[in-house]
C-alpha cells in the first residue's frame, strides 16, 4: 500500500510542478527552400558573445551582401526557449538570416527553421546524389560568394 502512495504522490507533485511544454518543431525544407526564405546567407566567425547577443566578422556573403557590413550583430529571439541559439565565441557559422528592426544600428536574428549551422557539421545530398557539406551546396549552387561590403 505505501508503495502505491508514494507513487500517487510523485505524479500529484509532477502534475502541479509542470508547465507548459515548449518545443521547437520545424517543418522539413531543403537548403534551397532555406537559401529562398532567408533575407541574408553568408558564413562568418563569432567575435563576442553576451547573453544570447553575437557579433560576427563577416566572411562570405552569398545573399543581402548590399546592406551587411564587415561585423554584423545577431540577436536571438528565440531564448530561453528550446529553440534557442548557442553560438560559440571563436567558431565558423553559415547563417541564413532576416533584419530586425533596430533604432538606430540594424541587427539580424538567425532563422531558426532554417539551415543555420557550424561549418562542416552538416552533410546533405546534392542533385547528382553526391553528399557534401552544407556550405559547399551554397557554393556550388550560388558561386563562390562575395566579400561583405566595405565600410
Amino acid at each position: 500500500m505505501s508503495t502505491r502512495l508514494r507513487a500517487l504522490a510523485i505524479v500529484i507533485c509532477c502534475a502541479f510542478g509542470a508547465e507548459a511544454a515548449r518545443a521547437c518543431s520545424c517543418e522539413p525544407s531543403s537548403p534551397e527552400a532555406g537559401f529562398d526564405r532567408a533575407q541574408y546567407v553568408f558564413t562568418g566567425k563569432v567575435v563576442k558573445a553576451v547573453g544570447h547577443e553575437w557579433w560576427v566578422e563577416v566572411e562570405r556573403v552569398w545573399k543581402g551582401r548590399e546592406k551587411l557590413g564587415q561585423t554584423v550583430k545577431l540577436m536571438d529571439v528565440y531564448a530561453g526557449i528550446d529553440c534557442e541559439f548557442f553560438f560559440k565565441v571563436d567558431e565558423r557559422y553559415l547563417f541564413f538570416a532576416i533584419l530586425a528592426k533596430g533604432n538606430r544600428y540594424p541587427f539580424y536574428h538567425p532563422q531558426v527553421c532554417n539551415w543555420t549551422r557550424s561549418l562542416h557539421s552538416t552533410r546533405v545530398s546534392a542533385d547528382d546524389g553526391n553528399s557534401l557539406w552544407l556550405e559547399d551546396l551554397i557554393v556550388r549552387n550560388h558561386g563562390p560568394g562575395e566579400p561583405p561590403r566595405e565600410p
